[in-house]
């Protein structure tokens, strides 16, 4: 296997955070693999990489491995399952024991001590074999910044770069208002530098390659590889439900293209109806930007107390546990780049519930229920009857890492033998269970 270059500049900026976003996770699998192949690791400078040494990035891998831990539940994320699964019974009042807090910022002597090495690391150069070696990127961290990447000019076909969504520039109404520009620049540093595009599913494909030919750039080869499934939710997949009371399941940051507002009116209609019978709602993730509605709902809405439980730092392996017991996944968005929730619990058996878009029925094809997003009755339908009938089916694992590095190590040697022509790699079929 050959060494790569890989950006890891998002886990170091990251590398302090308790939990992982998806696409946290998603870098540090890669940074693994990368690891196994003795590559080099570089973070993104101003106008050029930084390579890290070997042994501090190695270090920093193994930390994250660890605190981010998906196959076993940690001491205190045990615990907080346990007060979940407490309020969903209503042996306890979740709005007494809840305690939503912004995430801990780092120090200041952290952050001026982060910069400095970094100015230190930057007066440096890379190795000749670092900056030969086929550069690896899989995060947007940075690519807004166009300068920064500058010296892939003269070696366009060794960039490999993974695109999760293009959402900010197809749908800039659910995002943040400066967004759209910064993600403009981002896909433009893509199609400037790229020798092959990743990508997580047919519909961010499709997305990518009408943007290239909007602009009126050549479209670089594509290749679809989704993202591989953690072994935790393979492994939850066998527990037995924890809770008494049925409990529906939302996952995902709180931001508008999610439709959170949906589901918490429904369920308002559904406490004035079944009272203290209601099941519960719990809702994985944590606030995000522009949904201030929703939030003063689940603030200050009195029907909402102790039915909706919003859980916002949980792990990979408590969430599996708590996706594997639910009566119902519940992803009622309006537009995904893929949908990695749906992927997990068709890997634990849970039913699935989710918005008729096109990437929800990529990934979860017949295992699903679909309705379209602004259907509010047929929504309310589905609820009630499936937590008057709670049916678990077989899992299944859609991808699995081991089997999506291998795919990537066919990708990257086969670049390696030839210039390939633009190509669309199918999404491989759906799997009997492994």
């Amino acid at each position: 296997m050959n060494a790569i270059a890989m950006d890891i500049s998002r886990l170091i900026d990251r590398s302090h955070f308790s939990t992982p976003t998806g696409i946290d996770r998603f870098e540090l699998q890669y940074a693994n693999w990368a690891k196994a192949r003795s590559s080099y690791f570089i973070e993104m400078g101003r106008t050029k990489p930084i390579e890290i040494n070997r042994n501090r990035a190695s270090g920093l891998i193994c930390e994250l491995d660890q605190r981010w831990s998906t196959a076993a539940l940690s001491q205190s994320q045990s615990a907080e399952l346990e007060q979940i699964y407490a309020a969903i019974d209503g042996h306890v009042s979740w709005s007494q024991l809840k305690n939503i807090a912004p995430a801990k910022s780092k120090s200041k002597l952290q952050q001026w001590s982060m910069n400095a090495g970094k100015i230190l690391r930057t007066i440096l150069p890379m190795s000749p074999m670092a900056t030969s070696a086929p550069f690896v990127h899989v995060s947007h961290t940075n690519l807004h910044r166009p300068a920064a990447f500058s010296w892939l000019d003269a070696r366009r076909s060794n960039g490999v770069f993974y695109v999760h969504d293009l959402i900010p520039l197809t749908h800039p109404e659910f995002v943040r208002k400066s967004e759209p520009q910064r993600h403009l620049q981002r896909m433009e540093t893509v199609l400037k530098h790229a020798g092959l595009v990743l990508c997580n599913s047919q519909t961010t494909a499709r997305c990518f390659e009408a943007f290239a030919e909007e602009k009126g750039c050549a479209v670089p080869p594509i290749a679809i590889l989704p993202p591989g499934v953690e072994q935790s939710f393979n492994l939850a997949s066998r527990a037995a439900p924890r809770s008494k009371r049925p409990y529906f399941l939302m996952v995902g940051t709180l931001e508008p293209r999610k439709n959170h507002m949906l589901i918490l009116q429904l369920w308002r209609a559904l406490v004035d109806k079944h009272g203290k019978d209601t099941p519960r709602l719990v809702i994985a993730g944590k606030r995000g930007w522009e949904n201030a509605q929703v939030f003063a709902t689940l603030d200050r809405c009195p029907q909402l107390r102790n039915i909706v439980i919003e859980a916002p730092d949980l792990g990979d392996a408590a969430l599996a546990d708590l996706m594997a017991g639910a009566t119902a996944l519940l992803a009622p968005s309006f537009v995904e780049g893929y949908g990695m929730p749906l992927a997990e619990a068709v890997a634990t058996g849970t039913t699935i519930i989710a918005s008729d878009i096109p990437s929800h029925k990529e990934i979860a094809r017949e295992h699903a229920i679909f309705l379209d997003p602004l259907d509010g009755l047929g929504w309310r339908e589905a609820i009630e009857t499936h937590a008057a009938d709670h049916r678990r089916h077989t899992p299944l694992t859609l991808q699995k890492w081991e089997k999506h590095f291998e795919q990537l190590d066919e990708l990257l040697s086969g670049a390696a033998r030839q210039k390939t022509t633009r190509t669309i790699k199918p999404v491989p079929p759906i799997p009997g269970n492994e």
